[in-house]
This record gives C-alpha cells, structure tokens and sequence, in this order.
C-alpha cells in the first residue's frame, strides 16, 4: 500500500480563498481522481487547505490508519500548535510527526480511549470509529428523536449511534441503501468526502425526507394546534399508557394498524397513535418537483410496466402520500393504462392502482421499442473542463459528437431524447443527475472517453449497484451496449464493471456510463477521432438501448 502524504502545518495558515471548488483547483489536479469522480471537488479542497499534500497522486481507494485520520482531523481543526502532554503512544517516537499529531488529536477526545498505549497507529481505522471522531471534532452528535428518526437502520443499538445520526443529518453522510456499514474500513476518498461536508456546507448533503416510494408508510402529526402534542400510547386503546408525545407537524414512520391506531415507529420504540390527529400530505416535508405535464390517457403504443424492485407500492392515486393499497413482486408485468410525470396508471387482473414508473420496465408491445421512452443522453465534460485529451482532441468535444449522433437516432425511433448538454458548456455532476429525475427519465446514458497508460485500450461500461435501486436493470442494459461497440467498433472487450460513478450512483432508473476507449492508445485514438467511427459508436448504443427495451 502506498503511504498516505501529508502536507506541512503551515499550509493550514494560508487565507482561505474565496473561490468555487472549480476556480480553486485550476492550476492542480491529481492524475488518479478523474473529474467524473464524485469525491473529484471535495478532494482537491482539502488538498487546497492543506489537509493532504497535493502530490501526483491521491490514492483514493486505499484504506487510512487512525495515525492518517488524526492528523486531518488535528490540520482542518487549527489544532496543530496545542502544547503536547507526556504521555507513552505505543508503535510512535516521541519526536515523530505521527506522534505530535496522536498526541493532540487524543487530548482533544477524537478517539475514545484514556491513554496514548491504546492508540494503535498504525491500525486501519473502522467507519465508526471514524463517525466518532469526526462528530467530536464538529461536534455533531445528534440524539434519536422522533423529529430526527434514526435512517441508517444498521446501528440501531451500536454504542456510537448518536455520533452517527449526527453525521446524517449535518449531511455528512447518507449511507449506501439507508446502511452505515460501521465495520467497514475507511478509504481516503471516503474521508475526503466526509471532512469537506464538514468543513463546509457547500459539499453536504442534502438532509432527505422520508423516502415515499419506499415499501414504508408516513404520516404527518396534525393536532390542529402548534402548541399540542399527540401522545403515543403503548397499545392501540385511548387508556393505554403514554409513551411519549410527537409535536405537531413531526413525520413518523407507520408500521401497521388496528382499526382507527397507527402502529408507529418512534426512534426504534413503537407505539399507537390516534389517525384522526394525523394527515398523509407530506408534501411540506418533500424536495419541491416540477410540475409534471398533463395525463397521457392512452399511450400511442400499447404499454406493459415490468416490475424491477420487490415490494413496489401500489397506491390508491398518483401521488407518494396516497395510501398503499398493494404490493407488487420483481419481474411481474402490469398494464399501463396511463402516465402522468413519474406516475403510471396500471391495470393488473382486476386491480388498478398507481406506482413510481422508475420502478417500471416500461414496454411497447407494438412499433418499434424505443418509442415514447425518455432517454437521457449525458456527453461527458464540458466547457472549462474538458476532459482528457491529446494532440489537441479532447473527450468533450469526442463525446458530444457521439451523444447528437445517439441523439438523432434515438429520436428517428420515436424515443423522447433529452441531453444534459448540446453545446460546449460545464454541468456539474449534480445537475445532470437532477434534470434526468425533474424530467422523468426512464433512463440515462453517459459518454466518456478514457485515458491511462499507452498499453491500456478498449471499451468499458460501468452501472452501480452501491445505491441506484435499480442496479439489475442497469447491468442488463451496460451489457446491451457493451457488446455492441466491442462488436461493431471492433474494441477491445473490458467488460461490464461495477462502479461508484457520481451519475449512476445517484439515479434511480436504468444509469450506465460508457468509456468509449483510450485516447492515450494510438489504436483507440484514430477511432475516437474519426467521423466514421462515432457514428459506429452512437450507431452501437443505440442497438444497445433497442436491444434492451426489446427484452420483455
């Protein structure tokens, strides 16, 4: 493993500069962490503040030591000029660097422990540990309450869950599918990301309401009056005895019924509470979404929904807060009747019902089968950033090519087409992301051009499976496109591979991203540059998508 690379104290005193993360990283970049990466800003910040030493490379994926992280924790903190006290850190000379910066980080409480002996340097730090340390130092510990539930579901009863709720909702860490993973060892890219949301609100997350296309119910408490609480009983009879008291306005998790009681979560203890002081419109508590456009009554093709995650709610109207009525299993096929935004209307035997269609497959049983789906097509980079490049080609300007072309077949097929961009213009990861979902993609397709050593050539196509819920749809579809430009374009096979990628990671529907080849390979780079050859690749992920939706 390589050795982690620090940067000297000093660079922590520099003004801190009134700049984006974007302008703030113009004139340094590391080689391993591409712009694509969704730890690319947050890195270099912390390299810019003198957190880690800005160096050739970052590293990303290798596991920190709780030497490394308390000496972050210590620089970002301003604490490197605290006297040191006497006191024995076994595996580090006094006079060592390591050892100055143990030696605070302990004083300060970052780790809980009594005595330097017990510190472990070199010892590979655990998530929780790391939550622990992170929260004394922003001091982010937040209790379990019924107004801040604990989401990550998996430190329900662990010793630092506090510590960890706090990083939740201070937007430092969402989890992967609502879990912490305490246990699991801590990458540099993985801290990078939290200690920039900590040191700065721009990076953090932003806090989510409770998920209402999940397989769980909310309710809103509506007493009627600001000022009174509803008291949660422990059974469901008005003379039971009273646990606790939710403010109005507090959203809470319902977990069953019985007759006019709600049996409610509250912090992982359950009660009942009274429905009549209750509402399902969560609206006020939900990201604001576009205005979804008008109801299609009949879609001009016959339509099948094929169902991609289990236990999909069935909701008595098109909206999250509408009760759920059923549920219905992965791979089972309902009519659609209509679609309004993210709402389809289905018919299954002699049931009807509303679901999120990004759970849907949805599939023209007439005509060509791209008709009518709304394709998001993502050209890579963009203005400032233009990618890699060589002999002055550039991957932007190689990807947006490739995305028109994808576009102009897309849409002769039928399809509705959207592009993240058309021009030469800078998008953040972030805003691609969030025009597919206001726009109602069905699903997305991002274009990139690779670069490494002079040996390395070929193509691959990434899904995520890490937090896209649908990452079985996304791997069929990376399977579609990849072997149609190994076969059409004549590239080397890299395979299908699973990654983190910031735009697939954070869709919810069908995401793939495709590295066309290797501009720094002489073979790759006449194809990546050639007219000929990007109206192959489109023509190849086109068939891709074809083949895809052709799968019933």
């Amino acid at each position: 493993m390589n050795q982690f690379k620090w940067a000297t104290a000093g660079l922590l005193l520099l003004t801190i500069l009134v700049l984006s993360p974007l302008q703030s990283l113009a004139s340094f970049k590391f080689s391993d962490v591409p712009v694509e990466r969704e730890y690319y800003k947050e890195v270099h910040y912390i390299a810019e503040k003198g957190i880690v030493n800005k160096s050739v490379k970052f590293n990303p994926k290798d596991n920190l030591k709780r030497a490394h992280v308390a000496k972050m924790l210590v620089i970002a903190k301003g604490f490197e000029n605290t006297p040191l006290k006497e006191m024995t850190i076994d595996g580090l000379e006094p006079n060592s660097e390591q050892y100055k910066y143990a030696n605070i980080a302990i004083q300060k409480g970052f780790f809980n422990i009594s005595d330097g002996s017990r510190f472990n340097p070199n010892e590979e730090i655990k998530r929780d540990e790391m939550a622990y340390a992170l929260s004394v130092a922003f001091n982010l510990s937040e209790k379990v309450t019924s107004q801040k539930p604990l989401v990550l579901t998996d430190v329900v009863n662990h010793k630092y869950a506090e510590r960890i709720n706090g990083l939740y909702y201070a937007g430092i860490t969402q989890g992967d599918n609502k879990k912490f993973l305490p246990n699991n060892k801590l990458t540099r890219s993985q801290f990078a990301l939290f200690i920039a949301r900590a040191l700065d609100k721009q990076f953090a997350l932003k806090v989510k309401a409770p998920d209402q296309q999940s397989s769980v119910d909310y309710v809103k408490v509506d007493t009627g009056n600001d000022n009174d609480p509803l008291n949660v009983r422990s059974a469901p009879s008005a003379t039971s005895t009273i646990i606790d008291a939710l403010p109005n306005g507090t959203v809470v998790e319902v977990v069953g019924s019985t007759g006019v009681w709600l049996k409610v979560n509250v912090a992982g203890v359950y009660g009942y509470i009274h429905e009549n002081y209750t509402s399902s419109n969560l609206e006020e508590s939900k990201p604001s979404q576009p205005t979804p456009p008008k109801p299609t009554p009949s879609p001009s093709a016959k339509l099948m929904g094929k169902v991609t995650v289990n236990s999909l709610n069935v909701r008595s109207a098109g909206n999250s807060s509408a009760p759920t009525i059923d549920k219905l299993k992965t791979g089972q096929k309902v009519e659609i009747v209509s679609v309004t935004g993210y709402w389809a209307k289905i018919k299954y035997g002699s049931k009807t019902g509303y679901v999120h269609k990004s759970y849907l497959k949805l599939l023209n049983q007439t005509g060509n089968p791209l008709r009518d789906r709304i394709i998001v097509v993502d050209a890579g980079h963009g203005g400032h950033d233009p990618g890699t490049g060589k002999s002055g080609q550039t991957e932007k300007s190689i990807t947006l090519k490739v995305s028109k072309k994808l576009e102009a077949k897309l849409k002769n097929a039928g399809a509705k087409v959207l592009m993240t961009r058309s021009t030469d213009k800078y998008y953040a990861l972030e805003e691609r992301t969030n025009f597919a979902k206001k726009n109602f993609a069905e699903a997305f397709v991002s274009i990139h051009v690779n670069s490494a050593t002079a040996s390395a050539k070929g193509t691959e196509t990434y899904y995520d499976s890490s937090a896209n819920p649908n990452a079985t749809e996304s791997r069929d579809l990376a399977t579609f496109i990849q072997r149609n430009i190994v076969q059409k374009a004549n590239m080397v096979d890299r395979g299908v591979k699973n990654n983190r990628f910031y735009v697939i990671r954070n869709n919810n529907v069908a995401a793939v991203l495709v590295e066309l080849g290797f501009l720094t390979n002489a073979d790759d780079y006449k194809k990546l540059t050639s007219d000929k050859y990007a109206d192959i690749y489109a023509d190849a992920i086109y068939q891709g998508l074809h083949q895809y939706y052709s799968k019933q």
